[in-house]
């Protein structure tokens, strides 16, 4: 019966539903996979007997799919991160031979957590009690990720989450894996750059999250080894909308370069704040800021400012030798025929997701259960957006700093440039 529903749908032209606290989708060209060769729905009337031959099939043709799950901010402040996600999800998915994941079927569902940590804990729940997943992608940010953890581990489902804080894999558990690189790589090497700029006497601001208190403290961990002076630390609320007074504290202390480690949209405010008082000073940023969406929220005091961030923005300038140049490039032709705009970071890490999840699957054989794709994922090897990831049981992200590039806002474009 669930065959039929689906072949009337087709049949009838149905689309995907769109709303505003979930958003749930069900590929239905995925499920039905190659069986839907053997026929062709042609009006309302050849539904049924359109059905019955596929019910005549062996059951193959009936394979279980796999139930990918995703926990996204798709509204919301952090909707600049989970909308770009959840586009890049379905790109990516589309774009695998036959839209199977290694020759199975599959069925996605996407939920809206708007941003919250809370709705996050219950959408995540609400995907494995209700709609049985093997896996779901996402939360989309730190803090939200942070209490999904101790859930993926009681539930026992594999979440890879968008989130940098390194405290979402370390210490490693069994279900929590993430896709971005963590906060202290994107320290690492941006102190290098600062360093290497000669850029020694360095303010830093953060905000009072999830993530950016993980990244503020490890920046305060690493930069005297690094021969970084911290000569100010300020730190500001996410509610915050307006850091003047910080800016004016740390202009006193006249650094040679501020690091803003935030999500969006702290730095953005930051950034104007900065141009509303006249204050020049070379602004450094975490891979979370490196969108076309930050630079259309900030406008011109964006002009000139630096971001850690990763080549998806701009594939093609990889070279020819680089292993993440193919799937990467591909996947932005795809994404930038689909939605008339090019992929952000975000969406690159939903491309890695979905190698991930795809990598996995074809080492299990029979049946995919929560617990084979987890012990497949814990030790997958792909090359995509954001570097070649060797996943190890110590290693849940498996990548290093060398997957990272530095940007550089000019004209109002992201532009790689030398650290």
């Amino acid at each position: 019966m669930q065959v039929i529903r689906r072949l009337k749908r087709l049949a009838d032209g149905w689309k995907r539903p769109i709303a505003s606290d979930a958003v749930q989708i069900e590929d239905d060209r995925a499920f039905l996979g190659n069986s839907m060769m053997l026929v062709q729905v042609r009006h309302a009337a050849g539904v049924a007997a359109a059905a019955a031959l596929l019910l005549a099939l062996p059951a193959q043709a009936e394979e279980e799919p796999i139930k990918i799950g995703a926990v996204l901010a798709l509204t919301g402040p952090a909707g600049v991160y989970g909308a770009p996600a959840a586009q890049g999800l379905r790109v990516a998915l589309d774009d695998l031979p036959g839209k199977l994941v290694a020759g199975r079927p599959y069925k996605l569902t996407i939920y809206d957590s708007e941003g919250n940590s809370t709705k996050a804990v219950q959408l995540f729940r609400r995907l494995v009690d209700s709609n049985g997943v093997d896996v779901i992608v996402g939360p989309s940010t730190s803090g939200e990720s942070l209490s999904v953890v101790p859930v993926a581990n009681q539930l026992k489902v594999s979440m890879l989450s968008g989130g940098g804080s390194e405290k979402i894999t370390n210490p490693v558990t069994p279900y929590a894996f993430a896709l971005a690189p963590t906060d202290r790589l994107m320290v690492e090497f941006l102190l290098g750059v600062l360093k290497k700029r000669g850029l020694n006497r360095v303010a830093l601001i953060f905000s009072m999250d999830g993530f950016g208190q993980s990244g503020g403290t490890i920046v305060q961990e690493l930069a005297a080894a690094a021969g970084i002076e911290l000569v100010a630390t300020e730190t500001f609320s996410p509610q915050d909308t307006s850091m003047t007074p910080q800016l004016i504290r740390i202009r006193e202390k006249n650094p040679d370069a501020v690091i803003a480690w935030a999500p969006n949209p702290g730095p953005s405010i930051l950034l104007k704040n900065a141009a509303e008082i006249g204050y020049k000073v070379p602004v450094f940023l975490s891979t979370a800021n490196a969108l076309a969406s930050f630079t259309k929220q900030t406008g011109p005091a964006a002009e000139g400012v630096y971001a850690s961030a990763l080549p998806i923005i701009n594939p093609a300038s990889l070279p020819d030798s680089d292993p993440r140049k193919a799937p990467s490039v591909k996947f932005a032709d795809a994404y930038q025929a689909r939605y008339g705009v090019p992929p952000d970071q975000t969406s690159g890490l939903t491309l890695d997701a979905v190698l991930i999840i795809e990598a996995a699957a074809k080492a299990i054989t029979g049946p995919i259960t929560p617990d084979k794709l987890r012990a497949a994922i814990e030790t997958v090897r792909i090359c995509g957006a954001d570097g070649c990831r060797v996943g190890t049981p110590s290693d849940h992200r498996g990548l290093t700093k060398d997957s990272l590039v530095l940007m550089q806002v000019q004209n109002g474009q992201w532009t790689t440039v030398q650290p």
